[in-house]
């Protein structure tokens, strides 16, 4: 599936053609018109070109993208298969730490059965853990917390090795 066209590729104070507008958003015109036609996107249909105000096309953008969006509650996981929210099999998920701050909860989608997964902050994790059951996996330590890194200085070892060469 194509991804939405972008609002901020059209200018406000500019009046489109269909042509244009297409071009603009990288559609074809017929898309333009059927957009006009059946989705309600406002354009000047008395003369011949349609003109399309860019205002109007960028608030019918926005609606259509906004559309779009879901807002999940903590413990829901967006199923792509499914392409809705749900909440995970069983009440249960697994969470494994991957940066200090956040981790990615996983789990099965009760619908098609195909593994979720969700990006969520270490300080929502007690609010998740009070609607389903979380386990947490170890995190790795490398990522985790950062030990300190040996230096690699090796200036005195070659500085040595040079003397040597020269003044064996």
């Amino acid at each position: 599936m194509r991804s939405l066209p972008s609002p901020n590729r059209i200018k406000t104070h500019y009046v489109y053609t269909v042509w244009e507008s297409a071009q603009a958003l990288g559609r074809h015109r017929q898309t333009i018109i059927r957009w006009i036609k059946d989705n309600g996107l406002i354009a000047d249909r008395s003369k011949v070109p349609w003109l399309i105000k860019g205002s109007d096309l960028k608030t019918f953008l926005g609606h259509r993208r906004a559309k779009s969006k879901t807002k999940l509650d903590l413990h829901h996981l967006f199923c792509l298969g499914c392409k809705t929210p749900q909440e995970p099999d069983g009440k249960f998920a697994e969470y494994k730490q991957a940066t200090p701050t956040t981790g990615m909860l996983k789990a099965i989608c009760p619908g098609c059965g195909s593994i979720i997964n969700k990006v969520v902050r270490r300080a929502d994790l007690e609010a998740i853990r009070a609607k389903i059951e979380v386990t947490v996996q170890q995190a790795n330590p490398r990522l985790v917390s950062l030990p300190a890194l040996p230096l690699n200085d090796t200036s005195a070892k070659e500085a040595k090795t040079n003397d040597e060469a020269h003044f064996g």
